[in-house]
């Protein structure tokens, strides 16, 4: 698979992400952990990332930061920056962090 139609596949789960994170605002951020995307470049993925609202922020403050479940790493364009149980943060490298910083949903804002 091309590494622009992987780079689309994350893009896409952050901002479906982005919009459970907002959509439960009203939950408060050390409530009970829910689920979000798998942010991986695995375009047949479906898997579901257990998390609260405090790690989801936590990872989201940096736009190159992605979650993604154990075995789900790609060392071609990430590194793993930290893990749990539950899923690892991913720090994408070289293009696809530019393309990451250039598609942060969250620069508009």
């Amino acid at each position: 698979m091309k590494d622009e139609a992987k780079a689309k596949n994350e893009e896409f789960f952050r901002k479906v992400n982005e919009e459970i994170e907002a959509i439960s605002q009203t939950i408060p951020a050390t409530a009970p952990a829910m689920d979000f995307l798998c942010e991986c470049d695995d375009v047949e993925c479906h898997g579901k990332v257990n998390a609260t609202r405090s790690e989801y922020e936590s990872v989201r403050a940096e736009p190159t930061h992605f979650m993604v479940l154990p075995g789900h790493v790609d060392p071609r364009v990430e590194r793993v920056v930290s893990s749990n149980d539950r899923f690892i943060v991913v720090e994408k490298e070289g293009v696809a962090a530019r393309d990451a910083e250039e598609t942060d949903p969250r620069d508009a804002e």
